[in-house]
């Protein structure tokens, strides 16, 4: 390419110059400038500001020209010598065989990397070179006329095999003629070429001179750079979310002003008496200039500004008192560079601080409840469930409550979770506690002796039995309480008989004639869905109404995490003065059992603390010793289901992560993109890619 094609005529505007023909000239010849004379210095107008002007007049364009620095023309011989200079403007006039030129800065740049040869220009061709993106100048035989190494690289062309390449046989051909026919750039097309696997994100633009295509610009990018943009800007991304997240749960009003108090940040949460209007919408205003802030915000930032440290100031009058602090925040260079103000509404607080106190003064009254249902159970020497929990509480509130009453009380609960102890409970507390508590497992006896257990037998009412007769567990517990556990499992025959018996209050030992009358309070307990086997047709509908007067629903331990630690360091009590120990729990430890679902519940984790205990060697169980048995248990379990991944017990972190290289290495396998892989594992790209990464280095 000659420098010399680029030269082109300047147009001048004079004072009698038809502006509105100047302007269609420009249109007409493409020119991007148009000069003007004024006190014998030239000054250059982008023709752009012309076109836009509806009504040009000479006075308006002379003022918007004249304060700039006027041209000063260049000998076209100079011009690669004073490179720099040329470089620096957007247009330079040029003396040219005795006449007035111009060229504008991009030509003079396209023609000094396309065609330069001379030493003064050894400077710009390395300044090509070192651009860290791959540039190419293709003209239209698609003949490589220029290109630095890094557009070489990535499309691994050697640089001694440009003459007789072809771009239109690397890129397409396809992409070149669009940019050529529609002389519109066409931009972020990923190229993979057939000198390599590699994937190249490339821009076509048209080189155009006098409204024709003379060649075309090739920008080129790896990929993997790419990537990583990505990477950063989605790790950008979820800092900000993360910041926004925490902006929008903290309590206190939170704003953030610069150096000089504009607002750049602020809560969603803010406290209204502060503002009129919502300080989200005052965002890039100057908080010490506005009238819609209370007083007290900008009287701290500027003691912030003054002091450079931290100012507390508390208003008291009014109906909302207020504390407000400020703290700066500085740059490298120890320069102020933000101010971060929180506001706290106080009379939020003291509504926080008394609801606090009727919270305590509650705890206490359950305290006070749970010392005196204590000392009932204690003098009726029975056994009261251990509890800390608001759950249980209610549990046993109602316990007491039916205690005072005979009627019969149906326990609901998952097995494990001490039904029984809360059947002693309500035994304890009744008027019935002086008569022996009747137990009975449904579950446990056969069928064919579950008549003659429950109703008894007369003296030689069947072969074998007992030439005595023998009383049933109903007549035993005349005047007392009968625990019904399991009662699911009672055969249906059964489930007639009883029913009888408890509608009459009279039941016929097996052989007799003549009924004998109890005065009993049941109480029934299971750990199955009765109203689901009625539908079944597994359980009696009249039975099952007839013992549901009072149900009481048992909550699993799962529920009830407060009172894990109080109950495992129950059980670990009784496990040290049985057998004289001296063991304990660590905080980690009560922190693990807290976190395990127990699925066995209460049975579950006394049966836990006696196999720790017995395996522990020192005095202090730590969180290690219980999470082997609870991992041994959890192993056991998955074995004896699907098969256990793991051959021997591992740290759970060391678990955690051979599972998610796993999940990871499968993910890109199977996609062969980060971006899909991220979404097929419901996390960021960004974690995807750092992740791979790491499991590829341990690979090497």
């Amino acid at each position: 390419m000659d420098l010399r094609t680029f030269l082109r005529d300047p147009i001048f505007i004079g004072d009698h110059a038809a502006l509105a023909a100047i302007a269609e000239q420009t249109k007409t010849e493409e020119h991007p400038f148009v000069f003007v004379h004024h006190e014998d210095k030239i000054y250059a107008l982008k023709s752009f500001d012309l076109l836009l002007s509806p009504d040009p007049d000479l006075g308006t364009i002379m003022a918007k020209v004249v304060t700039d620095v006027p041209l000063t023309p260049v000998p076209f011989n100079d011009l690669t010598s004073r490179a720099l200079d040329v470089l620096a403007e957007l247009v330079t006039l040029v003396q040219y065989e005795g006449q007035l030129k111009y060229i504008v800065r991009e030509d003079f740049l396209l023609t000094m990397v396309s065609t330069g040869t001379s030493s003064e220009l050894a400077w710009l061709r390395s300044l090509f070179a070192s651009i860290p993106r791959g540039l190419m100048i293709v003209d239209l035989s698609y003949a490589v006329v220029n290109s630095n190494a890094e557009a070489l690289r990535m499309l691994r062309i050697n640089h001694s095999d440009l003459p007789r390449l072809r771009m239109h046989e690397v890129l397409g051909l396809n992409n070149f003629q669009y940019v050529y026919r529609t002389q519109n750039s066409l931009l972020n097309q990923v190229i993979t070429t057939p000198l390599s696997p590699a994937a190249v994100l490339v821009d076509f633009v048209p080189l155009v001179m006098y409204q024709v295509v003379t060649g075309f610009a090739l920008v080129l990018q790896d990929l993997p750079s790419l990537e990583a943009m990505a990477m950063e800007l989605d790790s950008v991304k979820q800092l900000n979310q993360d910041l926004e997240a925490i902006f929008s749960t903290i309590y206190d009003e939170i704003i953030v002003v610069d150096a000089r108090g504009k607002l750049l940040r602020a809560s969603d949460h803010y406290i209204a008496s502060q503002w009129k209007r919502p300080p989200q919408s005052l965002i890039g205003q100057q908080i010490l200039r506005l009238k819609k802030v209370n007083d007290l915000i900008p009287k701290v930032i500027r003691e912030v500004q003054k002091k450079e440290q931290k100012v507390s100031r508390m208003q008291n009058e009014g109906d909302s008192p207020l504390l407000v602090v400020g703290n700066p925040i500085f740059d490298a260079a120890g320069g102020l560079e933000r101010i971060v103000v929180a506001s706290r509404d106080l009379t939020e607080m003291a509504r926080l601080k008394r609801e606090l106190e009727q919270t305590r003064q509650e705890s206490e009254s359950y305290r006070q409840e749970l010392e005196q249902l204590r000392e009932r159970v204690t003098q009726a020497q029975g056994t009261l469930p251990l509890y800390a929990s608001p759950l249980m509480h209610e549990v046993m509130r109602e316990v007491e409550r039916v205690a005072q009453f005979s009627a019969t009380v149906l326990l609901h609960g998952e097995s494990g979770v001490g039904k029984e102890i809360i059947a002693n409970t309500i035994h304890s507390l009744s008027d019935r506690s002086e008569q022996p508590f009747i137990k009975i497992n449904c579950a446990a006896i056969p069928e064919s002796l579950m008549e003659s257990e429950l109703f008894g037998y007369e003296r030689g009412a069947f072969s074998g039995a007992n030439q005595q007769g023998k009383t049933g567990l109903i007549v035993k517990a005349h005047r007392s309480c009968l625990f019904l556990d399991e009662i699911s499992e009672l055969p249906l025959l059964i489930q007639g008989k009883l029913l009888r018996a408890i509608q009459e209050r009279e039941v016929y030992p097996v052989g007799a004639t003549a009924p004998v009358k109890f005065d009993i309070q049941i109480i029934a307990a299971t750990n199955k869905n009765l109203a689901e086997l009625v539908a079944q047709g597994k359980f009696r509908e009249d039975l099952y109404y007839r013992i549901n007067v009072f149900p009481i629903e048992v909550p699993p331990l799962r529920e009830r995490k407060e009172d894990i630690a109080l109950l495992a360091n129950s059980f670990l009590t009784q496990f040290n003065q049985t057998y004289q120990r001296n063991l304990r729990l660590s905080n980690s430890a009560l922190d693990l059992l807290e976190a395990y679902p127990f699925p066995g519940n209460v049975r579950e984790l006394q049966n836990l603390i006696q196999r720790v205990a017995i395996k522990n060697d020192g005095e202090v169980i730590d969180a290690g010793a219980i999470e082997k048995i609870l991992m041994r248990s959890d192993t056991a379990t998955v074995s004896g289901k699907t098969g256990s991944r793991f051959t021997q017990v591992i740290p759970l972190q060391q678990a955690f992560a051979q599972i998610e290289e796993e999940l990871v290495t499968l993910a890109m396998k199977q996609y062969q993109s980060t971006t899909k892989a991220a979404k097929a594992l419901g996390v960021s790209q960004a974690t995807v890619s750092r992740k791979y990464r790491q499991i590829l280095a341990q690979q090497k």
